[in-house]
């Protein structure tokens, strides 16, 4: 049995990682051991703030206008479209980590338009703030990891961006990615056809990184998936789509697809 862990791959957000095969890429325990440093953060400030700490500062870059550049180009705002742009609107409490070390719970949601994360101090603050995109940086929040990682989408453009986990702790490690797509409207052009309004659409993509390689494009067709997997396990791939027939574009079925490829 061959078993590597997802650190080699990891080293991207410049940290050891804890790995499970239920996709947690935090150390047990939310955090580990904590520095003097980092415990200091947690009590300076009311609530736990970040204090006068400059590298602690960094973790936050201005908001700016969400959906600027969209609006330029069809004159909308948000509120003209059906949809929202957040997986959930609601800000939820999480744990933010730095080089996958737990430091700080905020508020926290994920803009799947935009692929930033949105933070808030306390649940009624007015201020939002864009968690910084770096490697160091990544969190914890609705049972979602999101790392701040290269990948490489369906046309080999290496790419930066937010990737969840769903399957490591071997060989194969599986990410989905939420987006949020616009899709514009269309007026009906007689009464007897219909209209649709602007709305933001949800799609689903999937990434696998092989043996710490940065993570590429998942069709979900099973001769793709299959194709991922190590010339030496594909027999055994093979056999178990035989027999499960496990459909491809089920979270679930792949989970479960991944997690058997990683006890090959």
């Amino acid at each position: 049995m061959r078993k590597k862990n997802i650190f080699g791959m990891l080293f991207v957000i410049g940290a050891a990682i804890s790995v499970s095969a239920q996709g947690n890429i935090h150390v047990q325990g939310e955090g580990g051991v904590f520095t003097a440093d980092r415990l200091a953060l947690l009590k300076n400030g009311e609530g736990g703030g970040l204090g006068n700490n400059p590298a602690m500062m960094n973790l936050y870059s201005d908001m700016r206008m969400k959906f600027g550049r969209m609006g330029e180009e069809v004159n909308l705002t948000l509120d003209d479209i059906d949809g929202t742009i957040y997986l959930n609107e609601n800000f939820t409490l999480g744990t933010l980590y730095e080089d996958g070390v737990a430091f700080k719970k905020l508020y926290l949601r994920y803009d799947a338009y935009n692929d930033e994360v949105e933070l808030k101090e306390s649940i009624d603050a007015n201020v939002v703030r864009a968690m910084v995109q770096h490697p160091r940086y990544s969190c914890s929040v609705n049972g979602n990891d999101y790392l701040f990682v290269e990948y490489f989408e369906e046309d080999g453009t290496l790419k930066e961006g937010y990737l969840s986990p769903l399957v490591s702790g071997g060989d194969y490690v599986l990410f989905v990615k939420n987006i949020k797509v616009f899709k514009e409207g269309k007026p009906a052009k007689t009464s007897l056809d219909n209209s649709f309004p602007h709305r933001f659409l949800d799609r689903t993509e999937y990434y696998v990184s092989v043996n710490g390689k940065s993570p590429v494009l998942m069709k979900t067709k099973k001769s793709d998936v299959l194709s991922l997997f190590a010339e030496e396990d594909q027999k055994a791939i093979k056999d178990y789509m035989k027999d499960k027939r496990p459909n491809v574009k089920d979270v679930d079925d792949l989970r479960n697809l991944f997690a058997y490829g990683n006890s090959l």
